[in-house]
């Protein structure tokens, strides 16, 4: 029986991004391309990309870090649609990361409605979040010509995006967990005051037929059990039974206060993942507290303090006994290491969600992906350059 998700959420393995802008000369004014630009840490995948599709693999400075990046000729690329790898928000970013994320109503971040007349400074101007916030769709696929296991992530900000692209991936889930695309990128036009302007919309293509289309929509009409289609590749499916989504959920400070070191790390990654970290009294720092608590107790040899006794949720979450194996020597855990980089964050000053998005700025993924080398590479950079807030 699998890991409960607030203790491990589990996910494909990001490679890397497809980007459809870049910024001109690498740090200039943001530019929309016309064709796929891919970028990844591994520049064995970029050069193969460029073989597939195009362009000429080079190194790119992803702030500081090193990785490669491909401008392809390619408008359109062969995918499979994975189940799950559609996530949708208004969101608004500044310096110090993503300072609102909602649904249009709730926001996530503080798990409160959205604070229609909320002002806030960012540098010199006073702006509601909630009425800058932009749609912003991220769409994990992977790329069936490329002998590679894992996922490429692509984000679009537009709003023909946010429009279409959930529409055809949730139709994907009607077909099955992986289902042959095709992602282009559509070139529109709309005159707006006279004027027309241009601009181009990616667009994901499901490759399943129009015969199996109607099938389904029938068969899920009628509420019926899907059959199997006449093509090579179809499987029997289920009519869908819409399950009831859990919204992410904080652990309470009694369960914080009671967890061991394994479970604190599944915690935060959980946390992570869903946002749900907060600023300097959120959960995140009480999971850090309670981490220096049990480094202070396996120093001086003695049990650790616990403010309540381990309890089971109601829904078992903590019930259950987790072990890991054994993390090599030399530091090669990645939890032992994002601690060294919070503590040294901490002692520059730095919050958790200026830490966390300095890291993916960097490394173009998030630390809960990212190796143990990754992870001791960007705490040489911190405790050498340190975090630029501003930007950060």
């Amino acid at each position: 029986m699998p890991i409960k998700p607030i203790v491990l959420q589990q996910r494909h393995a990001e490679l890397g991004r497809i980007r459809l802008g870049a910024k001109e000369g690498g740090k200039g004014r943001p530019m929309k391309l016309e064709s796929f630009r891919f970028t990844s840490h591994s520049e064995r995948y970029i050069r193969d990309l460029a073989e597939l599709y195009g362009g000429e693999p080079r190194p790119w400075d992803n702030n500081g870090i090193k990785g490669w990046e491909v401008f392809t000729t390619a408008q359109s690329i062969p995918v499979i649609a994975v189940k799950g790898g559609l996530t949708q928000w208004m969101e608004f970013w500044a310096g110090g990361g993503c300072m609102h994320r909602c649904d249009g109503e709730m926001n996530v971040l503080t798990g409160e409605p959205c604070d229609l007349e909320e002002q806030v400074q960012v540098g010199k101007k006073v702006i509601n979040p909630h009425a800058e916030a932009r749609p912003t769709t991220r769409l994990s696929v992977m790329l069936p010509e490329l002998e590679a296991i894992g996922v490429w992530r692509m984000e679009s900000h537009g709003w023909n995006a946010a429009a279409e692209i959930p529409a055809v991936a949730e139709l994907a889930q009607y077909v099955g967990d992986l289902v042959p695309a095709h992602l282009h990128l559509v070139e529109r036009r709309a005159i707006k005051d006279g004027k027309t302007s241009r601009f181009v919309v990616p667009v994901l293509d499901l490759q399943i037929g129009t015969a199996r289309l109607k099938e389904i929509v029938a068969e899920v009409s009628s509420g019926t059990e899907l059959s199997a289609g006449s093509g090579a590749g179809a499987r029997a499916i289920e009519a869908p039974q819409q399950p009831e989504v859990e919204a992410p959920r904080v652990p309470t400070d009694a369960e914080i206060d009671a967890a061991d070191m394994d479970t604190l790390k599944r915690m935060w990654s959980y946390l992570q993942e869903h946002n749900l970290l907060g600023d300097d009294d959120g959960p995140g720092a009480r999971i850090v507290a309670r981490v220096e608590v049990l480094r202070a107790a396996e120093a001086t040899q003695q049990p650790a303090p616990q403010t309540a006794e381990p309890q089971a949720n109601p829904d078992g979450t903590y019930d259950a006994e987790v072990v890991e194996d054994a993390a090599p020597a030399g530091g090669d855990d990645p939890g032992v290491v994002w601690q060294q980089i919070l503590a040294t964050a901490g002692e520059l000053g730095a919050t958790l969600p200026q830490v966390t998005h300095d890291f993916e700025q960097r490394y173009a993924l998030a630390p809960s992906e990212a190796s143990a080398g990754e992870l001791r590479a960007y705490l040489e950079v911190l405790r050498v350059e340190g975090i630029d807030r501003d930007a950060a």
